[in-house]
């Protein structure tokens, strides 16, 4: 590991990318200053987070593991949409401090598609199979079967890990668990509180995604807010353009 990036470990896990290449003698806008950040990035010392910050360390994404049943919806759904998400609040176990039992997935589609992927999963004889539109009456249905399934819209541009498997970004996650949690999935203010502090202290969050997408969803300035409070990143780094 280089001199300047062992150092500046022990100050503060977030670094301006300038802080990193001054004993390079180049800046992030020239060609060798961005050779050197992305080779310092191979090399697992450094992940670059916004346009201006990166974290010291190698890039750890969070690998959200499916069970059988998820996989099949997903062999179900795979074939009649373009694009699709589907991932389970069980998966979620390691992040959280109370452990879910009940399996809650959400299979998130295109507006235009979601009375097409309801029907063939009740076509399939999945159980307890929800159409998400009307919120509220959503929030009701759910609980009534140890295994929901609840298919509603996917937001444009949703941030997904995986795009042929469907899989979310831990950015999309925790984005959705801030709007929706007390709707559809009744994680509580002190589980979300744990999740997000271990998200960002054990694992890679892009805050240019995470900010992107909470903007999609007309949240940013309340998650903005919520982070600070949270002190999981310096404002300047939630801040960055």
């Amino acid at each position: 590991m280089s001199h300047e990036v062992s150092k500046l470990r022990n100050q503060s896990n977030y670094v301006r990318r300038e802080q990193v290449l001054v004993n390079y003698k180049t800046t992030p806008e020239t060609g060798i200053g961005r050779w050197h950040i992305s080779n310092l990035r191979k090399k697992g010392e450094i992940v670059p987070v916004s346009t201006t910050w990166c974290r010291v360390g190698s890039e750890r994404r969070f690998l959200l593991q499916r069970s059988s049943r998820e996989t099949e919806i997903v062999r179900v759904v795979r074939p009649l949409v373009d694009r699709f998400c589907v991932w389970s609040l069980t998966a979620l176990n390691p992040l959280l401090v109370h452990q879910r039992l009940h399996r809650l997935t959400l299979v998130e589609v295109d507006k235009a598609d979601q009375r097409m992927v309801f029907d063939r999963l009740r076509d399939a004889r999945f159980r307890n199979v929800i159409l998400g539109v009307d919120r509220q009456w959503t929030a009701d249905q759910v609980g009534g079967s140890d295994y929901d399934v609840v298919v509603q819209q996917l937001i444009s541009k949703a941030p997904l890990e995986n795009k042929q498997k469907g899989i979310p970004t831990l950015e999309k996650i925790i984005v959705d668990l801030f709007v929706d949690r007390q709707v559809l999935t009744g994680v509580s203010s002190s589980d979300l509180d744990h999740l997000v502090r271990v998200a960002f202290t054990e694992y890679t969050i892009d805050v240019r995604v995470l900010r992107g997408y909470a903007h999609r969803r007309s949240t940013w300035d309340r998650l903005q807010a919520y982070l600070e409070w949270l002190q999981v990143a310096p404002r300047e780094v939630l801040n960055d353009p």
